[in-house]
Parts: structure tokens; C-alpha cells; sequence
């Protein structure tokens, strides 16, 4: 097994845009039904730890390109004190990109974006559960559905898909309409960190209304979240507003992959919506950029692009100390204006139904950044979906607007608690 990995095609732009203000750090959580034992906890890290050789990796500086090399310490795991999403600092965590945290009942993984995906980060989350379930003496089964710790990862998992699939053809694919979006401002908050609010509900019935509709899930919500951000802000300025969601895409479904790497890309979904512009208005603009924005074609183009600029002789012959701070411009901006926020469904992860048993539901955290301060994170399991809000402002307005929105449409109880970090007013 390698003992170093280059950073992947996307996990090379994370690198070099994290800052302090903006940590790029995600987290995907599992909420048990009984008190998390850190011992057991600990015991279970320690054996799944050699099964994801790319995620329990550290830093090595190259003068072109930085890389990933193996990493002999201990992956220790922590009581959550600090906000979600925290930067993670290699000085503090013994050069690991990676925390494992518990808290109560929960069990969660944060994880630089430079190392994987969110498909990633649930697969390594998974197989950290099976096993802490397996070591509770609970009696569960993977089902072909978990990635084992006795298995031994192989070349399809740690491979960069991205220069796999890549294609010396068809490169072009920014668009004129990709143009800046309006975008989201507030109070900052009075404290470093994150406030998080989690709206907890029956997925099926959600989806069931999105397919009536003629959409997905995500389309859906997506153009919920548009409409609420648009009202918001013809409410102080009647001009027609130009409103764009950032929606990753997971490529391992166009192209078949099993890597444990970042494999996804992002498509602008977007309306340009004024006064009389209805809902049904909105639901057909995202429809139509959904299907044609995540088309392999379109997918196609996106690989091809971001590959070729970073294999071309300019980027690869600029040393890092050079490279990097352009490609930080670049991010924050040029990238960072074309969207009003992110919005990540990771869908329905399945799991056995012996270790669904043990399991209540499932959270993702989404970072937010200096110019996007307010990002979603969609999960789902055992048929319960928790959208959760990340906000690095005080204002929680479009929070309790898409909420509100969704039970107008749809008859649904949701629940809804935040972890009420930093000032905010707190009625939701």
C-alpha cells in the first residue's frame, strides 16, 4: 500500500484557499439512540484506522504541489467542546486533517475538504459505527453496505477519478451566465463559530411532494431556498435579483467510481426572479438548469476543465508559494460571487436494518465562508431528514422563512433546535 498520495484534482483547491475565516471543514454526524462510550469509541478508531489510507494522512510541502503521506500517530478521539466545522489545525491534532468527536449521543467526523467528499466521510463514519456497535457486544450485520475493517483498501478507492475520467477534449465550460449572484450579508456573529440550526422531518413525505411537483428532492428545496432568498431581497429593493445556489454533485453517479477521494463537482442553480415571479416560475428554472447542469455531458466538460488547467505545464511549472495565492483570489474572488449559498443533500444513507436499530439520525454541517455565511447540509436515514443551517451571522430570518415555507406547501411536523452559538435572537 502507498505511503503518499497526491492531493486530488479538487482537494488541491481546498488546500490552498483555507484560511482562519474560512476552514473548508465539513462534518457528517450519527445520532445513537444510547450514550456514546469513548473508550469503546477509541478502541473502534484504532481498527478502522489502516482501512482509509487517504483519510488518516499528513501534510508533506512540495515546491510545486504539497502531498499526503501516512501518518504513524495515534488518531485520538475527542469530547466536542469547540463549534462545528472548526479549522483544523495539524498543530493540535498531531498533523491529521480529521477529527473523530462525541458528544452525549452523537458521534461525529469533521474533515478538511482537501482529503474527500461527503461520500467519503460517511463510508469512513459507517464503518467507525459498525464497528463501535460491533465492539457493544450489539448484534448487527454490514449487509454488503459498510466498508469492513478486516478488508484490505484497494487501488479503486484510492484513486484521483478525477484524472481517471478525465478527457484531452471539449474544456470549455464557463458560461457567460455564471455570472455574480446576489448575496447573502448579516451581523457577524459575537463570537468565533457557527450558529446551528436543524430541522428534523419524515423524508418520504418531503420527496413524495417533490416527485408530485415533477422534481427531486433536491430540486425542490432548492427552489424553495431561492424563493425565500429572493423575497428577502426584493423586500429592500424591488430590481429583478439574479439568485444562485451552489449544489454539489456527486460524480460517482455518472461515473463509476469507488474512491474514497473527492469525486464530486458543483453545478449554479439559479432563477432570476422580481415581483411576479411565482414559485411554479422558480421550480422551472431549477428544473431546467438541474437536468442540464448535471448532465454527463456537462460533468464531462467540468473534469476535463479543472484537469487540464491544473496538469498544464504554466500551473505545474509555479511553485507553490506563488500558485497558491492565486489560486485563492481566483476561489474567493471570482468563484465565491457566482453563488448566494451552498446547498449539500447527501441523499439517503443506507445502512443494515440491524444497525439502523441503534441509529436515530444523521446530521451534515456545511462550512461557511467570508462571502457565503450561511450554507445547508441535507442527511438522511432511517427515513428521517435533517436539514441543518450553518450560520456565521446573527440573523436567523432565511432560516425561519424556508422552514415556515416548506410547512405551508407540505403538511409536516418538523423539529426544529439549534445549538444557539453566538448572538442570535433565538426565536424560531
Amino acid at each position: 500500500m502507498d505511503n503518499w498520495y497526491r492531493i486530488d484534482n479538487t482537494g488541491k483547491i481546498f488546500h490552498a484557499v483555507s484560511n482562519t475565516e474560512n476552514s473548508y471543514v465539513f462534518r457528517v454526524s450519527m445520532i445513537m439512540k444510547e450514550k456514546v462510550d469513548p473508550e469503546v469509541l477509541q478502541e473502534s478508531l484504532d481498527i478502522i484506522v489502516p482501512r482509509f489510507p487517504t483519510l488518516t494522512v499528513h501534510v508533506r510541502k512540495g515546491l510545486f504541489w504539497d502531498f499526503l503521506e501516512k501518518n504513524d500517530e495515534v488518531l485520538l478521539v475527542q469530547k466536542e467542546t469547540n463549534y462545528p466545522c472548526a479549522p483544523i489545525k495539524p498543530s493540535e491534532t498531531k498533523g491529521y486533517l480529521i477529527r473523530v468527536l462525541y458528544f452525549e449521543n452523537k458521534i461525529s467526523v469533521e474533515v478538511f475538504h482537501s482529503l474527500t467528499d461527503g461520500t467519503g466521510a460517511s463510508e469512513f463514519l459507517k464503518t467507525l459505527i459498525y464497528q463501535y456497535l460491533q465492539y457493544k457486544k450489539r448484534d448487527v450485520t454490514d449487509d454488503g453496505l459498510i466498508l469492513l475493517p478486516e478488508d484490505q483498501p484497494n487501488s479503486m478507492e484510492t484513486e484521483d477519478s478525477f484524472s481517471n475520467y478525465a478527457e484531452r477534449k471539449d474544456r470549455n465550460v464557463f458560461r457567460k451566465e455564471d455570472r455574480a449572484s446576489h448575496q447573502i450579508s448579516g451581523t457577524a456573529l459575537t463570537t468565533e463559530g457557527m450558529n446551528m440550526i436543524h430541522g428534523i422531518m419524515n423524508a418520504g413525505t418531503v420527496n413524495d411532494y417533490a416527485k408530485s411537483l415533477g422534481t427531486t428532492l433536491t430540486g425542490f428545496l432548492t427552489a424553495i431556498m431561492i424563493q425565500v432568498i429572493g423575497n428577502e431581497a426584493l423586500s429592500k429593493s424591488s430590481r429583478p435579483k439574479k439568485v444562485t445556489i451552489a449544489v454539489p454533485v456527486n460524480l460517482r453517479k455518472q461515473f463509476p467510481s469507488k474512491t474514497l477521494r473527492n469525486f464530486f463537482s458543483v453545478a449554479n442553480i439559479g432563477a432570476t426572479i422580481d415581483e411576479n415571479t411565482g414559485f411554479e416560475d422558480i421550480l422551472q428554472q431549477v428544473n431546467k438548469e438541474l437536468i442540464r447542469r448535471t448532465s454527463r455531458e456537462v460533468l464531462q466538460k467540468s473534469i476535463n476543465q479543472h484537469v487540464y488547467l491544473q496538469n498544464s505545464f504554466m500551473t505545474r511549472a509555479i511553485p507553490v508559494f506563488l500558485k497558491y495565492p492565486a489560486m485563492r483570489y481566483g476561489f474567493n474572488y471570482i468563484g465565491e460571487r457566482t453563488k448566494a449559498m451552498t446547498v449539500t443533500n447527501m441523499g439517503n444513507v443506507k445502512l443494515s436494518e440491524s444497525m439502523s436499530r441503534h441509529i436515530e439520525r444523521m446530521e451534515l454541517a456545511f462550512y461557511t465562508t467570508l462571502k457565503s455565511p450561511v450554507g445547508c447540509g441535507i442527511a438522511t436515514v432511517n427515513n428521517r431528514m435533517t436539514i441543518t443551517f450553518s450560520l456565521s451571522i446573527a440573523e436567523t430570518d432565511l432560516v425561519r422563512n424556508f422552514f415556515s415555507e416548506l410547512t405551508k406547501r407540505i403538511d409536516i411536523d418538523i423539529e426544529v433546535y439549534s445549538n444557539e452559538w453566538g448572538k442570535h435572537d433565538g426565536t424560531m
